[in-house]
């Protein structure tokens, strides 16, 4: 009894500071249930990413459960619809005397936007961007990201890859993190309650 006693007093006392689970409840009506995931649309030239962005919101929707995720023949109550508005790189340093790029940013914008079947938007958020820095060559790996911290290549593994297949390499990890936290993004804003 006292350990139940003591686990209601710390949620009560957590949710009066403004403290929640995150994806415990939602902000949506109550009889939207049933939710598709449209396929994401890509007005960029990179091949897959709209597939990845689309795995990465399903992830994220089918985590806490308090919507159905649906196909988006079958019955729903809403839609997800996204865009891939642009996927581009920007220099972030350059070496001192050749002045060739060393570090890079990658920058992804996506649009997102909840609607019911009616019509009704109950979500929108027309320009979401994320921005991770990267490296251009394998020499210069940016082992102090985030994304790099992270991720599933040591520093210790660097040696036995060329330059070309380690930024390539980061790169992928890093847009796979960028894509999913874009679509924690969307979750948290569209269905989640604040925490």
């Amino acid at each position: 009894m006292k350990k139940f006693l003591k686990f209601t007093f710390l949620m009560f006392f957590l949710s009066s500071c403004g403290y929640h689970l995150q994806g415990g409840s939602s902000v949506l009506p109550p009889d939207v249930k049933r939710i598709a995931i449209k396929p994401v649309e890509n007005l960029t030239t990179e091949a897959g990413v709209s597939a990845r962005l689309k795995e990465a919101l399903r992830s994220r929707f089918e985590r806490y459960a308090v919507v159905d995720v649906v196909e988006s023949n079958q019955s729903r109550d809403a839609e997800l619809i996204t865009k891939i508005l642009s996927l581009k790189t920007e220099t972030r340093s350059t070496s001192g005397n050749t002045d060739i790029a060393q570090e890079l940013d990658l920058i992804i914008n996506i649009s997102a936007e909840l609607r019911r079947t009616n019509g009704q938007v109950l979500y929108q958020n027309p320009f979401i961007q994320r921005r991770e820095p990267i490296a251009t060559s394998g020499d210069l790996v940016v082992t102090s990201s985030s994304s790099f911290a992270q991720g599933s290549i040591a520093a210790q593994n660097l040696s036995g890859l060329n330059a070309r297949e380690i930024a390539r390499g980061q790169q992928e990890e890093i847009l796979d993190e960028m894509l999913d936290e874009v679509a924690r993004t969307i979750y948290l804003n569209a269905v989640s309650a604040e925490f």
